[in-house]
C-alpha cells in the first residue's frame, strides 16, 4: 500500500517514488500504476465509470484504486466505506472525475473509513461538496483539485475540500477552487496539518471550524471573499483550540459574495484573516496584500449570535480537550464557548489592506469602518472588537482592559485597533482606540499557557 506521508516528507524523497505532481511548475506529471503498491490494487482505465463504480462496491479493505488517465463522467457519487482505501489518479489536469451530469445532490467522494487516500485528481462541478471524509482517522489529501468550473455562481456545491469530525488529517500541495462556501473547511477535527495549498474563487477560501490542534502554512488565498479564517459555531460539541496560522500569503481577497446563505452570507467582502469565538490562535509570519476591508479582524462570537445561550454545550457531549481553557460557564453542566480570547498576532507584513472597506457588509462592520476611518484612509491592520472587555477608552492605554489576553505587541509591522463594537451603531460612532506601537495595553507577546502544541501525525 501507499504509506500515509510523514510531515518531513519533501518533493525529493516524492520524486524518488517517481510521485512528484505538484511540487513545483517543473515538475513532471506522475506516472502512478499498481506495479508501485504493495498489497491489493486495482487499476481502472481512464474514463470507464462503470468499473470504477464496481471495483468501489466490491472493495476490500485496504485496496488501493489507481486510475489512469482520463476525464470519468459521473453518473453518481463516490461512496466509500472501507477502511484502507487510496484513491489515486495520474495528476491534477490527467485524471478528473466530472460529476456535471448528475442532478442528484450528492457529494463528489464520499469518504468514511480509516487511512484514506485520495492523490493526484481533480473533482470537479459536484452538486454538493467536491470531497468530504467524515469521521476517520488518518486521512490525507494530497495534490489534489476540487472545483467548479462555473465561477461566482451560488448553485456551486457549499465545500470543496472538506475532511470533518476526523483526526490526524494532512491536506497539501491541493488547490479548491469557487466554492459557494468554504474551498478548504476543516470542522470538527483533531490534529491537522494544512500545507503548501493554493485557494482561490471561493466564498472563504481556507476555514479551521471547531478544529483542535491545527498548523495552517505555506499556503496561498488569493480572490476569495475572505482568505484564510478560524472559528467556531454554536452547538458543536468540540471546543477548537491551540490554531497556528503561520507563513501564509493571503492577498486580493476581495470577490464577491456568492454564498446563498448561512453564516458565510454574512462575511464581509475583503477580510483577509478573522479569528472568530477562537482560543489559543497564533496568526503569525503571514503576508498580508490588498485585502480591502481588513486584513485581521479578531472578534466575539456574539457578533454573530448574541444570544449566549445557544452557545452552550453540554461538558458530558463534548469531544477532545477543553478543560483546561477556563472556559466561561453556561446553564448548570454546560460551558460556553463564544469568547475570543488568547490570541498572538506577530511578525506579520502589511501592504495596501483597508482601502475600500464592504459598504454592503450585511453586519455593518465595512460601514462602520468606512464611517470611522473616512475615504480613503487605511483601516489599521489589526481590529479587535473588545467584546467582553470590562474597561474600553478611546485615547486611554490605562483605561483599556485586556481581559481577553489578546497580544499584538510583535505585529509592530502593522498598526492595531480596538472598537468596543458591541456599543457600536451607525448614527452614533465612538472613536476607535488606536495605540501607538507596541499596542499597550495589547503590547503582550506570548500566549498565556505556553506556544500551540505542535502538530505531529504519525
Amino acid at each position: 500500500m501507499f504509506k500515509r506521508v510523514a510531515t518531513t516528507m519533501t518533493c525529493g524523497w516524492l520524486a524518488g517514488l517517481g510521485f512528484v505532481a505538484g511540487c513545483g511548475d517543473d515538475a513532471p506529471a506522475p506516472s502512478n500504476s499498481c506495479a508501485d503498491v504493495t498489497g491489493t490494487c486495482v487499476e481502472i482505465k481512464g474514463g470507464d465509470v462503470d468499473a470504477l463504480l464496481t471495483a468501489l462496491n466490491t472493495i476490500a479493505p485496504g485496496t488501493t484504486i489507481v486510475l489512469g488517465e482520463g476525464t470519468f463522467a459521473m453518473t453518481n457519487s463516490l461512496t466509500i466505506r472501507t477502511a484502507g482505501t487510496h484513491l489515486i489518479g495520474q495528476g491534477l489536469d490527467r485524471t478528473i472525475l466530472d460529476f456535471g451530469g448528475v442532478t442528484a445532490q450528492i457529494n463528489g467522494i464520499d469518504a468514511q473509513g480509516d487511512d484514506f487516500l485520495v492523490q493526484d485528481l481533480t473533482v470537479q462541478d459536484s452538486p454538493k461538496d467536491g470531497i468530504r471524509v467524515e469521521a476517520s482517522t488518518g486521512v490525507v489529501f494530497r495534490r489534489i483539485r476540487a472545483t467548479w468550473t462555473t465561477p461566482t455562481d451560488s448553485t456551486n456545491g457549499a465545500y470543496g475540500i472538506y475532511p470533518v469530525k476526523s483526526k490526524n488529517v494532512l491536506v497539501e500541495d491541493s488547490r479548491a477552487e469557487n466554492a459557494s462556501d468554504a474551498g478548504l473547511y476543516v470542522g470538527q477535527c483533531q490534529h491537522v496539518i494544512v500545507r503548501n495549498n493554493v485557494v482561490t474563487g471561493n466564498v472563504a477560501g481556507l476555514e479551521i471550524e471547531n478544529t483542535q490542534y491545527a498548523d495552517v502554512h505555506g499556503n496561498t488565498a488569493e480572490d476569495n471573499t475572505a482568505g484564510i479564517v478560524v472559528f467556531d459555531l454554536p452547538g458543536n460539541p468540540i471546543v477548537g483550540r491551540d490554531v497556528r496560522l503561520r507563513d501564509n500569503q493571503i492577498r486580493h481577497n476581495n470577490h464577491d459574495n456568492f454564498a446563498p446563505g448561512g453564516t458565510v452570507q454574512k462575511v464581509p467582502v475583503g477580510v483577509g484573516t478573522f479569528a472568530m469565538a477562537s482560543r489559543r490562535v497564533e496568526i503569525t509570519g503571514n503576508t498580508y496584500e490588498a485585502n480591502d476591508t481588513a486584513d485581521i479582524a479578531l472578534i466575539s462570537g456574539l457578533a454573530i449570535e448574541s444570544d449566549g445561550t445557544k452557545w452552550e454545550l453540554a461538558t458530558a457531549t463534548l469531544a477532545g480537550e477543553w478543560q483546561d481553557l477556563g472556559l466561561l460557564p453556561g446553564a448548570a453542566g454546560t460551558i460556553t464557548n463564544f469568547r475570543s480570547e488568547n490570541i498572538v498576532v506577530a511578525n506579520n507584513t502589511h501592504a495596501g489592506s483597508g482601502l475600500h472597506p464592504d459598504p454592503f457588509d450585511p453586519l455593518m462592520l465595512g460601514t462602520l469602518l468606512i464611517l470611522s476611518y473616512g475615504n480613503g484612509n487605511p483601516v489599521d491592520s489589526v481590529l479587535y472588537d473588545t467584546i467582553g472587555e470590562p474597561m474600553f477608552h478611546s485615547t486611554n492605554p490605562t483605561m483599556n482592559t485586556n481581559a481577553n489576553h489578546v497580544c499584538a505587541g510583535g505585529n509592530t509591522t502593522g498598526t492595531f485597533a480596538s472598537m468596543t463594537l458591541a456599543t457600536q451603531s451607525v448614527t452614533t460612532i465612538i472613536p476607535f482606540f488606536r495605540p501607538a506601537a507596541p499596542f499597550a495595553p495589547f503590547d503582550c507577546t506570548a500566549l498565556a499557557g505556553g506556544p500551540v502544541a505542535e502538530v505531529v501525525l504519525p
